[in-house]
Parts: structure tokens; sequence; C-alpha cells
């Protein structure tokens, strides 16, 4: 989940001061990263949550800290900190600077940790699920999330993964379970479809099917869309056994049908584009042609003259020389006789 500084994602947040907003570099980078943390904000409600992050820290936790009762924000990168305390603040939200896997806090700590986005970034992930291990409560919870090596392995048409940290589903697994009792391990990602559901009723309870489109031969079914990373809940509480519901983020207001639409039409500038600039360079390329033709037709007829100076040229001076001695020769002929 790649973000840098500067949009307006969220703007329900009302922040006390105009943030610098994370702009992301798509809406399904956004919404991917929304739906983590709104999925996490199930486990984080009236807890002492600590939320990790790497090079941007503030808008998850801002979102957590609707529901929790304090969260800590934690980031390797001072400007990062900066930013968060002045455009993320909230009275149960604190910020701080750490040295990543490094949890500068006592054991026990924290009720819930986050890591959302932040292993695939790191030389050793273990370090920091121990880490994370340590600083929670005995029945706390670690929400982390990776890259799935599986999905984008098998599709690189999206532009890779800039050389961070992938993990296979059963690898990220046994990670876990080495230090948690209790994994579940989910499908994270944002996808696009279509629903119905009743104007008098909110859209809590509905079934969920997927479909691969096509208008040649539909399918629906239960197979789960494709996703380019995974999420585990982790704890060694029992209570967790039990716990694995399904979470689903609604584009309410069409921003990725929006963008689909301006990029298509972006698509459409860019081909006309191409096509014009092909149209230059082939008409540049049979102006060359020609010019070619022209230069070599030139080269012919001058080489063809000068060979035909030289020829004659040549004949004369062997006139010249052959001249003299049939002269000679005639004017002894004529006086012999």
């Amino acid at each position: 989940m790649t973000s840098k500084y500067g949009t307006m994602i969220n703007p329900e947040n009302n922040l006390t001061q105009p943030p610098k907003q994370p702009v992301f570099a798509s809406s399904e980078a956004a919404y991917d990263r929304l739906t983590g943390y709104g999925f996490a904000r199930r486990y984080a409600r009236g807890k002492i949550v600590a939320d990790i992050g790497r090079e941007e820290v503030g808008y998850g936790s801002r979102l957590l800290a609707e529901t929790a009762g304090t969260v800590t924000g934690l980031s390797n990168l001072p400007e990062a900190v900066d930013l968060a305390s002045a455009a993320y603040s909230a009275p149960n939200v604190s910020y701080r600077r750490v040295s990543l896997p490094e949890l500068p806090f006592a054991e026990g700590c924290f009720d819930v940790v986050v890591a959302l986005g932040v292993i695939e970034n790191l030389e050793h992930p273990e370090d920091l699920v121990k880490e994370a291990k340590r600083v929670l409560k005995q029945d706390g919870i670690l929400i982390i999330s990776a890259l799935d090596k599986q999905t984008n392995t098998n599709d690189r048409n999206h532009g890779g993964t800039g050389g961070r940290r992938e993990m296979y589903v059963p690898e990220f697994r046994e990670l876990l379970e080495r230090h948690f009792g209790q994994v579940h391990i989910y499908r994270q990602g944002a996808v696009a479809g279509g629903f119905v559901f009743p104007v008098s009723e909110e859209a809590t309870t509905t079934p969920l099917e997927s479909t691969r489109f096509s208008l040649a031969s539909p399918d629906l079914g239960v197979e789960p869309p494709t996703t380019r990373s995974v999420m585990a809940v982790c704890s060694d509480a029992e209570a967790l056994r039990q716990e694995e519901q399904p979470y689903l983020l609604l584009d309410r207001g069409r921003r990725v049908f929006d963008e689909c639409e301006e990029r298509a039409e972006d698509l459409e500038l860019m081909r006309g584009e191409i096509q014009r600039l092909q149209e230059t360079e082939v008409q540049a390329f049979l102006d060359a042609v020609s010019l070619r033709r022209n230069v070599a037709a030139e080269i012919n007829r001058r080489i063809i003259f000068l060979y035909y100076n030289v020829v004659r040229h040549t004949l004369r001076r062997i006139k010249r020389r052959l001249s003299g001695p049939y002269r000679r020769l005639r004017a002894k002929n004529r006086n012999s006789a």
C-alpha cells in the first residue's frame, strides 16, 4: 500500500487544521488502506492501541481513534511524525518516532497493535512480530498485513511491488504461529462490483457472490476476488478462535468509477497523441527515404559524369601518346618510298 503526502481521502475527520493528507497512487490503494483500518477498528473499540507506520502515520491512527480509547501512532521518519501531529491531532491520539523494528515500550502496554503495510519494508519481519508480542497484553491482538507473493507473482502487469518483501500465505501463517496461539488469515484488497439492498434497510447482512466480468459468458459463484495482500489477526486469547467475520467497505461517493472514467478519457487522449506521433514519424521516415533516393540519384549521376570524364581524358592521353610514334612511322614510310 503505497502512499505519499498530500490529498483528501477522508474529509469527514473534522481535523483541527487543514491537513496535507496522503496522496495515494490510485483509488484502489486508497480503499485498500481504508479497508484495512476499517477492519481493524472492530478490535480497537475502547482499547489502548499502537498504530505502527513506516513512511506514513496519522491517517490510520486518526481512523482508529474514532473508536479506540487511546492511540499511539509510531513511525521511524521524523517528518511523518511531525506531519501526523499537525494534521491528524485528536485528544486521544499521540505520535512518536521509533527505530523499527524496535518498540521502546515496556511489556504489556497495549491491547492492540496494528501494523499495516510495514513488514514488507523490513529486512527481518519477525523482529517486529516479536516486539509486537512483547508490548501486547496477555490477551492482546496483533493486526498485521503482508503482500501476497502468490498473487503478485501470477500478475506482474500492475507495476510490481517496488522491491518490497512479499510472502506466501503459508509462510506468513507459519511466521505468526511461532508467536501466537490463534492466527486468522484474511485476504485484503479493493474490489469493484454491484449490490442490491432494500431502501429501508442498511446493507449489513447482504449475501456475497463474485464474478469474472464477461458479456459472452457471465459466471456467478462464491470464489473470492483477487487481492494483492493478506491480513492476519493474531492473539493468544481463546475468544478469538471463532471470530472470522468478513468486512466490506462500499464506495459511497463513486470515487473509483469517476477515476476510471477520467482515466478512460486520459487514455483516449494518449491514444490520439500516440497516433499523431506515429503519423508524424511515418511521414518523417517517408521524407527521409525520398531524400535518400534523391541523394542516391544525384550521387549516381555525378559518378557517371565523373567516370565519363575520366575515360575521355584517359583516351585523349593515350591518343596523344600514340600519335607521335604513328606520325614518325608514317613519315619514314613516305621517305623510303
